[in-house]
């Protein structure tokens, strides 16, 4: 599955990690797409663009473009 046109795809979150760079929040993140046998996909999101309690095992939906993730949200259903 070729993540480069923007595109939301539902997943499990494999880990997350807060990290701290010069004063600014990011989350590290590894999510278990749905449907794709590839290995997690991972990325550094703003904690902006993140629910702030997001723990591993939690149901998400992701936004990529360009390859990038771009927002994490609580999967509906």
């Amino acid at each position: 599955m070729s993540f480069l046109l923007p595109q939301t795809r539902t997943g499990v979150v494999a880990s997350v990690r807060a990290v701290d760079l010069h004063g600014d929040r990011y989350i590290d993140l590894a999510v278990a797409v749905e449907g794709d046998g590839a290995p997690a996909a991972t990325g550094r999101i703003s904690a902006m663009d993140c629910p702030a309690d997001l723990a591993v095992g939690d149901r998400v939906a992701v936004r990529f473009t360009m390859g990038v993730m771009t927002r994490v949200e609580r999967a509906q259903g």
